[in-house]
Order: structure tokens, then C-alpha cells, then sequence
């Protein structure tokens, strides 16, 4: 599957992952690979290019993302989802695309920075958060999100 895409030079973004062919929605794009896992200690004496590239596992457990994963840039209006180490097509996407994800998924941290991404909606700050997100995103993007986000999820809607 991952010889279905291609990292390439994505603009202001840096590189970015692109489709070499069309995608259906749901369809299976490619399999995300971790590289190292660390935990919260752990993240000071990664490289800068692997702080540029970590995932949350949990909330004190990271890992660094590998190519082709390690290029797929946020977008607040994605056209690909994850779930997991899988990622699919959340819309169709068209041989050529650049295929995006929204980085809030698995965030919780809070921490923000300057986004690039184009979208219409996008506000040029992303807020690294799931709960951040409207609350209609977050229904919608809740099936995909990791166990710890769903359970904090579950904790914030019983209160």
C-alpha cells in the first residue's frame, strides 16, 4: 500500500504525503510505523527531527512516526483519517491529491502553532487538542480516536 503514495515537497508545509492513485472514503491508505516509543522524560533527548515527529500513545507515552506517516501534515479540513496505525481516505481523494490528516485527533496537550494548511475554515493557529476541537468534530472524530482521548471523552460527558 505505501507504493500507493509518494513523499514529496508540499510548499510552506515541508514535505507532505501525496496519492499516486484515487482514494474512495474508507478506503485503506497506508499503514503508520512508530519507530521509537518514549515517554514524557524521554521526548528532551530525542533529535529535533524526531520531536518534529511524534504521535501520542497515551497521555505520557509518545512515539516517532516513520516515513511515509512521519509527512502527513494537519489540515482542519482533512481528506484522511487515522485510526490507530491505519490510515483511510475520509473523502475522496483524487490521484495527485496531498493527503491530510487533523493533528487534534490524538492531541491533548494544548499546546498551539502557526498552521498552513489552506482550508477554508482554518483559523492559522492550530490548538493541539481534541477538546479543542467544535463539539460536532469531535462526535464525528470520536470513533477514531485513541482509547485514552475516548475515555477522557466519556469522563467529560458524564460530568
Amino acid at each position: 500500500m505505501i507504493s500507493d503514495v509518494d513523499v514529496r515537497h508540499a510548499g510552506m508545509k515541508g514535505q507532505g504525503v501525496f496519492a499516486l492513485r484515487p482514494f474512495t472514503p474508507g478506503e485503506f491508505i497506508f499503514r503508520r510505523r512508530h519507530g521509537l516509543v518514549v515517554d514524557r522524560r524521554g521526548i528532551d533527548a530525542l533529535s529535533a527531527e524526531d520531536a518534529m515527529h511524534l504521535t501520542e500513545l497515551s497521555r505520557d507515552r509518545f512515539a516517532v512516526i516513520l516515513p511515509p506517516g512521519a509527512y502527513l501534515n494537519h489540515s482542519y479540513d482533512p481528506n484522511a483519517m487515522r485510526s490507530g496505525v491505519k490510515v483511510f481516505a475520509w473523502k475522496r481523494i483524487e490521484a495527485g491529491d496531498e493527503i491530510t490528516i487533523d493533528y487534534r485527533l490524538n492531541a491533548f496537550d494544548g499546546d498551539s502553532w502557526p498552521c498552513a494548511c489552506g482550508s477554508s475554515n482554518c483559523t492559522g493557529t492550530v490548538v493541539g487538542s481534541f477538546f479543542a476541537l467544535p463539539e460536532d468534530r469531535q462526535r464525528a472524530y470520536l470513533p477514531f480516536a485513541p482509547q485514552f482521548i475516548r475515555r477522557e471523552y466519556r469522563d467529560h460527558c458524564a460530568q
